[in-house]
Formats: structure tokens, C-alpha cells, sequence
């Protein structure tokens, strides 16, 4: 196993980044996990890409699959030499792990058909997978790439629903494949002829494990809420009825399971923070540890002697039968990440997590200093600084507004209550005198924070609230809604004063972008046929001009006195709705980020810069495989962060294009 020319005692945050970024915060949110067959590595499968770790140490040792990343499947090879790897998109490749090198790529065919299942046959030759549907599972040659068998089952069939996964398994000698099928049942399937050979039932619930004894003997169905049955392989093809072996302790739906070396088959229940390892046929507890958090990852070894088990960013190796994990434990694995903030002064970069955790890093450095932690672990999809930098909110979906006074992080926040619904948006006020929240029912809430955030009002409900934003004065309050035209607030009595035009120019002057694009507008105004946009994210220019929002896959500008649109920014082909909005400190530039969309078939999302007097493009990075949530400046305009549904923060060095004559 190479190491990909990269230097392991670099720190990570320098791996495998996309041109322009100086920085990659987080290793981005964990997917597949695989152990090597020789037992020296642990992979981890996550949206940026495939970390290698060693077992021995902990210790990333190498970044693989970083053009695309968003995996969602790792399987090695029976001897380890291949390693197949599934992404979200249905793409797969295979990996000749001593060389490092991809001799064969594969594509699933469905739209968006993320791979969930990979597995090869006892002979190394072929590759099955199964997706996210039932629609259909493939079998390829890995020497040719060229599909060998497809496999559908009638459309009748097919759920409502998708499964979370479709088992496969390939049959000892290779003739057969046996894979998940609905209502409950699982079928086998003839690779040479194409026909399904047996289509089995007995279980009460969808089939979410199929492994084959060590001996070959035996094939083990497990489903949803913990039933088994034990089936004999040379009667698989008959349809004989056969034995229901038991069903699950414990009780949670669904658990992992895997044969040992000697032949018995294990399972893992969860129940907070205990972990117990089953011999199934038995029903007798092998092993059982208690956690130091909740138990949210974990997976089995090939030999079932050992099992990687995680939290909510930790992961550690236990040696099954062990008091306690190994020491040290992986850190830096972290959920999305749904907005970034600078503070005042420039020193410190906080982040608020899905996972309901706030981490707030020195700049400088980048190290974490202090993390807050909401209690019910509810999304966190807004925070925000006080104009002085000592104080932190943030929103949570828990319908709690958390603030903290960062010059005593230990003390608890203060929790601000109210709201009937989920939180998407907060704002302190640009004076620091009042913290203003928005929530799912569109009801804005006024904190005086001068006095213990005591309740000033409560506006009545409207539509759903995704993104509020003072005026640079702290007169005014703007409010995008789901539905509803964008709201403009008097803030000092809670009362709407304005709505923003939500009326398409029919000036041509007024639009910039591809000419194509602004007639193809212009023709559809004349129709009739183009429908009143609303923003869903909105911003204020630092000099109060300004307003702008994202309207589709436009990005339009609004003149504070007038209301009225004053230009619409038509966004490339390529680029996706622009879902993240932020001005720099200038004024003079804006930035957005790109949300994914499928079907424009590209790895990374972008990042523009635009130039607002202008409308013109003046920069573009290739940042994110996925969704961005959040963009932010530091305060002297100088560094952009963009954090993503993908885990991680990506730091841009901006002077070049907001600085140039600086810079050079």
C-alpha cells in the first residue's frame, strides 16, 4: 500500500485540496468502513474521499479517491490485492492497492443510483453491486469492465420506500448471486443464464443481511427487526420451506453480523452507550463493553475478532472481548456543518454542526479550542458572534436559542425559549442590543440582550423562515420565507414595513450572464410563463444598499429605498442553485456556493466571486462534492470559509482577487 506521495507527517489539513483552498477543516462525514484482509490498515470511506488509516497507530497514512469522493461502498478483495469503491452517484471503481492505480471504472445506470452494496465473486473475476432501488443489481468483469449480468425484478414489486441497503452475496462456486428483494424476500439468480433461479420467503420484515457460512454449507438470511433463517445451499434453488432460527435480543432493528473464523455467526446490538456481541444461534452474549458516548458506528473485522465502534466524531478499535477500545481513537470526522462564522476581531473561526455541536478554532493556527455542545444533539443550522465578539449563539432544531459568553465557555449557555417550531436563522443586531431568531412557522423572536435576553416580542406566523439579515444601521430586518415574498421589518416595532419586488425584469439591461440564457428569459415574460421568484437566502450589503437572495438559479440584487430589483445575476450552466450567500467587507464583491444537482453530472460544486457593480464573474473554485451551507469573510476580507453538508470547512485565501495590487 503506497502512500500516494504524500507526506504522513504533514498535517491533513494540507491533503488533497482543490485549487485555491489554503485549508480543509474536518476529514468530512464517515460513510463505509473496511478493515484490510491483512490486518494492518482500517478504511474510511467518507464524502471528501477514502482515509487510510493504520490500525497499529491510528494515524492517517494516506487520501485516496479525492476526485469525486462521496462514498458510499468499500469492499476488498478476498487476498486484499483489489479494492472496490461505491459512490453516491453510482459510479465505482476498482483499485489495484499495491500500485494505486484504477484499471476499471463502472457506472451504475439509474439517475443518482448511490451504490450501497459491493461484492466479489470467490474467483476474483467479477464485481456485483446493488444501489439505493431495487431496480436493478449489476455484474461486471473486472479484467474487461464489461457488464456481465443485470438482475430486475418486476416493477410491481418495487416499494414505496427504497431500502437503506440491498444484501448480495455470491454463492460459493461462483454460479450464483443472492440478493435482497422486496416484500420481505431475497432471490437467487443464475449469473451465466440470467434467470432467477429461487425467489424465498419466510421473513416478516425486508432482508438486510445474506453471508454464507465459512464451511459453504450454509446460507444465513437475516431482516429488519432481528429474524434469521438458516438455509442449505445445495437446496436454495428448490424453495423448500426453511428454519427460522430466532430472532434478536435487545431489540434494535438493525444490527451487523459476520461469521468468525471458527465458524460462528456474531451480531452486534446498540443500546445507548453498551455494546454487546452475539453468538446468534446461541443466543449467548460473547462480549459486552460500555462506551464512553453513545455508540453510532460499528463494524466488524473480516474474522470477527475485532470491530471499529465510534460516536459522534470518535472511532476506536476493540478487540472483541476486551475490557475497553484501543487507544488512541480517530478524531476529526465531523457531521455537516451548517454555518461558519468569523468573529469580530478576526482571531476565531466557529462552526455549528448538525450533530449540535459548536467548535470554535483559532485562525491562526486552526487548532480547536472549545467546543459547545447542545444536549439534545439537535442540528445546528445558524450562529452568529455579538458585534463586541463575547458572546456566541446559535439555533437549534430543539426550537432552543443557546448563548454563550465566551469569556466564561465553561458556564452553561443561556437557553431562550418560545418558539413552536424548529429554528433555521438567527442575527445579532449590529449595536449587539437585541438577538433576533427565526423558525419554521416563520415567527421571529426579539431577545433584549442587555438584559439577561429577556422576550421584547414575537411576531405572528407567516411562512417558514430560512434566512433573516440586518440592516448595516440595525434599523431594518429582512426575512426570506419558503413561499412568501421576502419581508422587510421595522425591528424597533416588529412590524413589516416592505416586501421585495418578487416581479422579473422585463429590461434586458438589467440581467447579466449568457445572452442565451436572458432571452430565453425575456421570450417567457412575454408569454406569461415564468413564475414570481422568492429568495430563500438573503444578504445585506455592508453600505445598506443592497439586498441580495438566490431565486432559483439566479442571483438577484434589490434597492434598499425602492424595493425594486435593480439587477439579476443569470448563473452558468453548471453551477446549480446558488444556496450560501455572503458579501465581502468591502462591499464591492459578492461570493455564493453552489448546491449539487445530479443532473449536471459534475465532481465539485462551485464557489463564484462576483464583482456587484458589474454582475461579472471575476473568479470561480471547484470546492465541495456536495452541498455548501455556509459561507463566511474575516473581518479585513482577507480568508473565505465555506463549510458543507460534506463535513468539512474549506479556507480560500482571497487577497489575490480582492486584493490583487496587494497581493502582487
Amino acid at each position: 500500500m503506497t502512500s500516494q506521495g504524500i507526506d504522513v507527517n504533514t498535517d491533513t489539513i494540507t491533503w488533497a485540496l482543490p485549487e485555491g483552498a489554503i485549508a480543509r477543516l474536518g476529514r468530512g462525514i464517515v460513510g463505509p468502513r473496511e478493515f484490510s484482509p491483512d490486518g494492518k490498515y482500517l478504511l474510511v470511506g467518507t464524502k471528501i474521499g477514502l482515509w487510510w488509516y493504520e490500525l497499529a497507530t491510528m494515524k492517517p497514512v494516506a487520501l485516496w479517491e479525492t476526485e469525486r469522493g462521496m462514498l458510499s461502498a468499500l469492499k476488498f478483495s478476498s487476498e486484499g490485492a483489489l479494492l472496490a469503491t461505491g459512490n453516491s452517484d453510482g459510479g465505482i471503481k476498482i483499485w489495484d492497492v499495491q500500485n494505486h492505480r484504477c484499471p476499471a471504472k463502472m457506472q451504475r445506470m439509474g439517475r443518482f443510483d448511490r451504490v450501497t452494496e459491493l461484492v466479489f465473486s470467490p474467483d476474483g473475476q467479477c464485481l456485483a453491486s446493488s444501489g439505493g432501488r431495487y431496480d436493478a443489481v449489476y455484474v461486471w468483469h473486472l479484467e474487461t469492465g464489461e457488464q456481465v449480468a443485470k438482475f430486475t425484478v418486476d416493477e410491481e414489486l418495487q416499494p414505496h420506500h427504497p431500502p437503506p441497503a440491498i444484501p448480495l452475496a455470491f454463492s460459493p462456486d461462483g454460479r450464483l448471486l443472492i440478493s435482497g428483494t422486496p416484500e420481505n424476500t431475497f432471490s437467487v439468480w443464475d449469473i451465466k443464464t440470467g434467470e432467477r433461479r429461487a425467489h424465498l420467503t419466510g421473513h416478516s420484515a425486508m432482508v438486510i443481511a445474506l453471508l454464507f457460512s465459512p464451511c459453504g454449507e450454509f446460507l444465513t438470511s437475516a431482516d429488519w427487526d432481528g429474524g434469521l433463517h438458516k438455509w442449505e445451499v445445495d437446496k436454495l434453488t428448490t424453495q423448500d420451506p426453511q428454519p427460522f432460527i430466532t430472532s434478536m435480543p435487545e431489540a434494535t432493528k438493525v444490527v451487523p453480523y459476520t461469521y468468525s473464523a471458527d465458524g460462528v455467526l456474531l451480531a452486534a446490538t446498540a443500546s445507548g452507550k453498551t455494546l454487546t456481541v452475539w453468538n446468534v444461534e446461541r443466543i449467548r452474549k460473547v462480549a459486552t463493553l460500555t462506551y464512553k458516548e453513545t455508540v453510532r458506528r460499528f463494524r466488524f473485522s473480516q474474522t470477527g475478532s475485532q470491530s471499529v465502534i465510534g460516536g459522534t466524531d470518535t472511532m476506536q478499535i476493540w478487540n472483541i472481548g476486551d475490557p475497553a477500545p484501543q487507544p488512541p481513537a480517530i478524531r476529526g470526522h465531523h457531521s455537516v456543518c451548517g454555518s461558519v462564522k468569523f468573529s469580530p476581531d478576526g482571531q476565531t473561526l466557529a462552526a455549528g454542526y448538525w450533530s449540535g455541536e459548536v467548535h470554535l478554532r483559532d485562525v491562526q493556527e486552526l487548532k480547536l479550542q472549545t467546543t459547545f455542545r447542545c444536549e439534545s444533539r439537535e442540528a445546528i443550522r445558524s450562529i452568529d458572534f455579538s458585534p463586541c465578539g463575547n458572546k456566541l449563539a446559535a439555533t437549534s432544531y430543539d426550537k432552543i436559542v443557546r448563548a454563550w459568553n465566551l469569556e466564561e465557555p465553561k458556564a452553561p449557555p443561556a437557553e431562550l425559549t418560545g418558539h413552536q417550531a424548529s429554528l433555521f436563522a438567527l442575527a445579532f443586531s449590529p449595536k449587539g442590543n437585541l438577538l433576533v431568531s427565526a423558525d419554521a412557522n416563520g415567527v421571529l423572536g426579539v431577545w433584549d440582550v442587555e438584559h439577561d435576553y429577556e422576550l421584547q416580542m414575537f411576531t405572528e406566523e407567516r411562512d417558514c423562515s430560512w434566512s433573516i439579515a440586518f440592516s448595516p444601521d440595525g434599523k431594518h430586518l429582512v426575512s426570506a420565507h419558503e413561499k412568501e415574498k421576502a419581508q422587510v421589518w421595522d425591528i424597533e416595532n416588529g412590524e413589516p414595513i416592505a416586501e421585495l419586488s418578487s416581479n422579473r425584469p422585463r429590461d434586458a439591461t438589467q440581467y447579466k450572464g449568457d445572452d442565451r440564457q436572458i432571452q430565453g428569459i425575456l421570450r417567457r415574460l412575454e408569454k406569461g410563463s415564468v413564475d414570481k421568484g422568492t429568495p430563500k437566502v438573503i444578504a445585506f450589503s455592508p453600505d445598506g444598499d443592497l439586498i441580495a437572495g438566490n431565486v432559483g438559479g439566479q442571483i438577484w440584487f434589490w434597492d434598499t429605498t425602492t424595493y425594486e430589483i435593480r439587477m439579476v445575476i443569470c448563473l452558468p450552466q453548471g453551477c446549480g442553485r446558488a444556496e450560501a450567500l455572503t458579501f465581502s467587507p468591502c462591499g464591492r464583491y459578492l461570493v455564493s456556493g453552489a448546491w449539487w444537482l445530479d443532473r449536471l453530472g459534475i465532481d465539485k460544486v462551485s464557489i463564484r466571486l462576483w464583482e456587484v457593480t458589474t454582475g461579472k464573474n471575476i473568479a470561480t473554485f471547484w470546492s465541495h462534492p456536495t452541498d455548501i451551507q455556509s459561507l463566511a469573510f474575516s473581518p479585513d476580507g482577507t480568508l473565505l470559509a465555506s463549510g458543507s453538508y460534506d463535513g468539512t470547512i474549506l479556507l480560500w485565501d482571497m487577497k489575490p482577487y480582492l486584493f490583487p495590487i496587494e497581493a502582487h
